[in-house]
């Protein structure tokens, strides 16, 4: 078979068209870098916005535990501080509270008998102003 005879123009021609595809190519990889490149960084971004925020949520959760803790451990002792006021209670004041009552029914009583006596004093008074007053007319009209 004959080759055929090609021209420097055709063989131009073919190396313009072949450059123009390689141009394209290369400006769609270009293309795909960059987009490669900016989707890398966006994840990138993100996978730091997302660490930033599971530290912070450690930070947070570190300090509910300590602030738990300490919560807890005041409670133990507010517990302890009333177990012992309610001892102190028991055995010191509750004694003194029980003799104060004792002795305010004590003086319940005594002003009770004390009003009764002054009553009956007082009636006996006057019963015996009202016979002394009968028996001296008496003795006054016999005279």
């Amino acid at each position: 078979m004959p080759m055929a005879k090609t021209s420097n123009d055709d063989l131009m021609r073919v190396l313009g068209q072949l450059e123009s595809k390689l141009d394209a190519v290369a400006e769609r990889i270009d293309r795909a870098d960059d987009l490669f490149n900016e989707e890398r960084r966006s994840a990138h971004e993100s996978r730091s916005v997302i660490h930033r925020r599971l530290d912070e949520q450690a930070e947070k959760i570190g300090s509910l535990r300590t602030d738990i803790e300490i919560h807890g451990k005041i409670e133990a002792q507010l517990r302890d501080n009333i177990a012992s006021l309610k001892q102190t209670v028991s055995t010191e004041i509750s004694p003194t509270i029980d003799e104060w009552k004792r002795i305010k029914f004590l003086g319940g009583v005594v002003s009770g008998a004390l009003i009764a006596l002054g009553v009956t004093a007082g009636a006996a008074a006057a019963w015996l102003y009202d016979w002394l007053a009968i028996v001296l007319r008496y003795l006054s009209k016999g005279s």
